[in-house]
């Protein structure tokens, strides 16, 4: 296999990478800002604007890949809403460029995209489910999913939901909480590791969904290229959580104090006025089916998550 993945330096990039060359291996090509971090595996890269179409064109046809995967995003509310036509080239425009390179290379071409593409109200939504996002970054995400699902001549999507693990080329990269579940895990461990209380949000924000581990959510979209699957799939684990619950779960399998973590309001730094879907829960029981794939629940993936930051080496489980 030969993979090219836009922003393979980032969280969930770093995840898809990792995968490939570790059980499957690809060979892979990253885009990137300036260059990788010290410490990240051997593969190729190179700075690509990801809104010049002649750019993006000439690096996938110079690496030749049989497989995209476009995890890259502009991963500020901030900055999406104050420059919205920026937002949309990065967003939409981008996965048009990737999407003409693959069709002209011959490339499956997967959209990384996410559970925020609903509204909140939807709850447990399948794969076959209308989406209606509430904000400027699920439109963002859902046009872009058009793109992939109405012009790819091989394409699918990869939803994503309130994805936690570890950033294998910056490990000791902080994380907080924030208004959606992603990050949680990371950071209710390492307040409660240090002795400190924690409080779990409450309020309008991301309160239920279906989390992924990211090492995870790599390993499906490996098998969605693998299987030649095509159209959405919803990487994320089997059960739908709450934001307390969560935190009470890694408290436990991390053998950490539950008794530091209480309740209180969100911090909208940088998300003022940005409406936030409540329950963004997915049920991934026919991506599961396609791609051969058990869904963990919470626990497991947390044990999983245990595992990786004790060993320092990918874990996946089987099945």
């Amino acid at each position: 296999m030969r993979l090219y993945v836009t922003g393979g330096n980032g969280f969930v990039g770093s995840n898809i990478v990792k995968v490939a060359l570790e059980r499957y291996n690809a060979a892979v090509f990253s885009t990137v800002h300036s260059r990788l971090p010290e410490g990240a595996p051997d593969l190729e890269y190179a700075p690509v604007n990801m809104v010049d179409p002649q750019q993006v064109l000439n690096s996938v046809r110079t690496f030749q890949p049989n497989a995209i995967i476009h995890a890259a995003i502009l991963n500020n509310f901030e900055l999406m809403y104050q420059d919205r036509k920026l937002a949309w080239q990065a967003y939409v425009d981008s996965t048009r460029f990737l999407v003409r390179a693959a069709n002209e290379v011959g490339a499956k071409i997967i959209l990384v995209s996410s559970d925020w593409v609903f509204d909140g109200t939807q709850v447990d939504a399948d794969e076959f489910t209308p989406p209606n996002p509430i904000n400027l970054y699920g439109v963002l995400k859902l046009v872009a999913e058009t793109v992939v699902t109405e012009t790819a001549e091989n394409g699918a999507v990869a939803r994503v939901s309130a994805v936690n693990g570890v950033h294998w080329f910056q490990p000791n990269s902080p994380l907080t909480q924030n208004v959606g579940l992603g990050n949680m895990i990371p950071a209710v461990v390492n307040a409660l590791q240090r002795g400190q209380r924690f409080s779990v949000w409450e309020g309008d924000i991301n309160m239920h969904a279906t989390p992924g581990l990211a090492s995870e959510c790599a390993e499906m979209m490996l098998r969605i290229i693998q299987r030649d699957c095509r159209g959405i799939f919803h990487c994320c684990c089997g059960q739908r959580v709450g934001r307390m619950e969560l935190a009470k779960a890694a408290a436990k399998i991390f053998g950490l104090d539950a008794g530091l973590l209480q309740t209180g309001p969100p911090d909208w730094s940088g998300m003022v006025g940005v409406p936030v879907p409540c329950d963004t829960s997915m049920s991934a029981r026919y991506t599961a089916e396609q791609l051969d794939y058990t869904l963990p629940d919470i626990n497991r993936i947390l044990q999983i998550y245990h595992r990786q930051l004790e060993t320092g080496r990918l874990e996946t489980q089987t099945g």
